[in-house]
């Protein structure tokens, strides 16, 4: 029996499969409605996995776009760091570090994950808000809030585009099985009109290791 397609092959293996069945059922007189029937589903898949293939690229756009923003979000950190311990050493009668950075380090902010590092870095802005517009320190507010509302920008975007990654996945499996129905009605439908042994030879099979190295022999045998 022909080997039908199953939910475990790749979507290039579908393709490829079908194909396949598609140039045998061409060769063969009576066999070209077989061909028809197949051939859009084919069409469908391929543009399904393409539209996975440019998502899952425009997830990984969005992936490297917040790495960059949470860089941009490092620094401003590690800015205000910087000053806190300036101005410490500048005002040693009113230290102000482990008032923005309760356990006595930036590292813990920027070393975190997206999501959290959001989220510690919001809370040190409202410590700078809370000290005043009148604080020297108050001018780190205006570069904080913006890194932090880039990276909450770019944390969003690819959630979105994680979600149509997952969208584009399930319109290509169903694809997938569309396909891999109609491959196997023409089988159904090529046994009935064929007989099934030749039905078989309308659907590509393994070959064997041996027709395999004959073939790729030949064309050496031919030069000589």
């Amino acid at each position: 029996m022909a080997k039908l397609l199953n939910d475990k092959m790749s979507s290039q293996t579908h393709i490829s499969n079908s194909n396949r069945h598609i140039r045998l059922s061409n060769q063969t007189q009576g066999a070209e409605q077989l061909s028809t029937a197949i051939a859009p589903k084919v069409i469908d898949l391929k543009a399904k996995n393409a539209a996975t293939l440019d998502q899952k690229e425009n997830k990984d756009a969005a992936y490297d776009n917040l790495v960059f923003k949470d860089a941009v979000l490092d620094d401003v950190i590690r800015n205000v760091s910087d000053s806190a311990k300036q101005f410490d050493r500048m005002n040693p009668g009113r230290p102000i570090y482990t008032q923005l950075f309760p356990d006595g380090k930036y590292s813990t902010i920027v070393r975190a994950s997206f999501t959290k590092e959001l989220g510690m870095s919001l809370q040190l802005k409202e410590r700078l808000i809370a000290l005043g517009d009148t604080h020297q320190l108050y001018a780190n507010v205006a570069p904080l809030t913006a890194a932090a509302n880039d990276v909450q920008a770019a944390i969003q975007k690819l959630e979105e585009e994680d979600n149509k990654v997952k969208v584009a996945v399930a319109n290509e499996e169903l694809a997938q099985a569309e396909l891999r129905k109609q491959y196997e009605y023409n089988y159904l439908d090529a046994a009935k009109m064929f007989g099934k042994k030749f039905a078989d030879r309308l659907f590509p099979k393994t070959a064997s290791k041996a027709k395999v190295e004959e073939v790729v022999s030949e064309p050496e045998e031919l030069t000589e």
